[in-house]
C-alpha cells in the first residue's frame, strides 16, 4: 500500500500521548513533541508490507521435491493468487502431504488468510477453522520453528530465527532477508522470484532434517 494510504489510516497525532520523561522546560517539551510529530506513523509505513491491512501479496511459492510453483502479481490478481494457494494446500492434504514452512502459522498463512477476508475470498475450513480458535490450523500444517523448539515455545513463548536454526544444524544459510523482499520485488522481479525459490529450497532442506 502506498505511504499516503497507510498514513491516512492512522489516528491523528496526539501531543498529549507523547512521553516526556523528566522534561520540564517548555522549550525541551516542545522539542520532544515536535520530534514525535515528525516520526508519527514512520514505523507503520516502514512495516506496512508485513501487515495484511496495509500490505499485499506479491508472490506465493510452493516446493515439493525439486518442483517449484510460483504465483505472482503480474501474472495473476491477488485474489487469484490466494485461491491458487488454497488449491495447492488442499491438494497436498488430499495426497497426505505435510505443508510446512518456517513460522508458517505465525506469519505466512495468517497474512494470506487475512488478505482473503479483506478481498472476499473464501477461506477453506480444512485449512483454517474459525470454530477452533486455540488450534485453528489443520494438523497437516507444520511450523518448522515450532518443531525446532521442541515444545519450549508453548511453555516459554520462545522464538528463534531461521538463520539461527540453519547455523546450528550446519545447513546452508539463506540469502537476503524477507524484510527486504518488498524493495527487491519493486526493483528486480526476476531476482525476487529467485530469492523466493532459494528460500523454498532452504526450508525444504530444513524440513527434511526435522520431520
Amino acid at each position: 500500500m502506498p505511504e499516503a494510504e497507510i498514513r491516512a489510516k492512522l489516528p491523528p497525532f496526539d501531543p498529549n500521548k507523547v512521553k516526556l520523561g523528566n522534561a520540564k522546560k517548555p522549550e525541551l517539551v516542545a522539542e520532544i513533541i515536535e520530534v514525535a510529530r515528525m516520526e508519527h506513523g514512520n514505523d507503520e509505513v516502514a512495516n506496512g508490507a508485513l501487515h495484511a491491512t496495509t500490505g499485499t501479496l506479491a508472490i506465493v511459492g510452493f516446493r515439493r521435491s525439486e518442483g517449484v510453483k510460483q504465483y505472482h502479481i503480474g501474472e495473476m490478481t491477488e485474489p487469484q493468487m490466494i485461491e491458487a494457494a488454497f488449491v495447492n494446500i488442499l491438494a497436498a492434504f488430499d495426497k497426505g502431504v505435510i505443508v510446512s514452512g518456517f513460522f508458517i502459522k505465525g506469519f505466512d498463512l495468517p497474512f494470506i488468510v487475512q488478505r482473503a477476508w479483506l478481498l472476499g475470498v473464501k477461506v477453506p475450513t480444512r485449512i483454517f477453522n474459525a470454530f477452533k480458535p486455540r488450534y485453528p490450523w489443520s494438523e497437516n500444517i507444520v511450523c518448522l520453528q515450532e518443531v525446532w523448539l521442541a515444545g519450549s515455545a508453548a511453555q516459554f513463548g520462545t522464538r528463534v530465527s531461521l538463520a539461527t536454526v540453519l547455523r546450528e544444524l550446519g545447513l546452508p544459510s539463506k540469502s537476503g532477508s524477507g524484510a527486504d523482499f518488498g524493495a527487491l520485488w519493486a526493483s528486480d522481479q526476476k531476482a525476487a522470484l529467485q530469492y523466493n525459490a532459494d528460500d523454498l529450497a532452504v526450508e525444504m532442506r530444513l524440513a527434511e532434517r526435522l520431520i
